[in-house]
């Protein structure tokens, strides 16, 4: 008779950041900041790597860590993020008039659903994808 565990206690009640690896942390800021409308909420440094940590302007959401390898620590891979918006249109076209790629314009996952998503490639190739409900 196979013996019965107790039900775990919920663990992760939240995301707390995701992490993107950039090659140009100030390049990258302001892209997040003047593009996307995060606001920094501070930055660290250690040996092997310089971060600024952003959140959203309510400060309530997840927030993104910047993370920029210096010297011999290896890169991280490339990610995706996934925030909430009241536009998903015009952000994504503000990250077209950046030259930046588009893998999907802002439209309706599906017809008659009033989901819209769009996503789009920040400068390190991280796919960036925003859902407007």
């Amino acid at each position: 008779m196979a013996e019965e565990t107790a039900p775990q206690p919920d663990v992760v009640n939240k995301i707390a950041a995701a992490v993107l690896n950039v090659s140009d942390l100030e390049t990258a800021t302001e892209f997040y900041t003047s593009v996307v409308g995060l606001e920094v909420e501070r930055s660290a440094s250690g040996e092997g790597y310089v971060e600024n940590i952003l959140m959203t302007p309510d400060s309530s959401g997840t927030k993104l860590v910047l993370f920029q390898a210096t010297g011999d620590v290896p890169t991280l891979a490339s990610g995706r993020v996934v925030f909430y918006t009241d536009d998903a249109e015009s952000v994504v076209n503000a990250m077209k008039a950046e030259g930046l790629e588009v893998e999907r314009e802002a439209a309706p996952i599906a017809p008659g659903l009033p989901i819209i998503v769009g996503i789009a490639k920040d400068a390190d190739g991280n796919s960036l994808e925003f859902i407007q409900r």
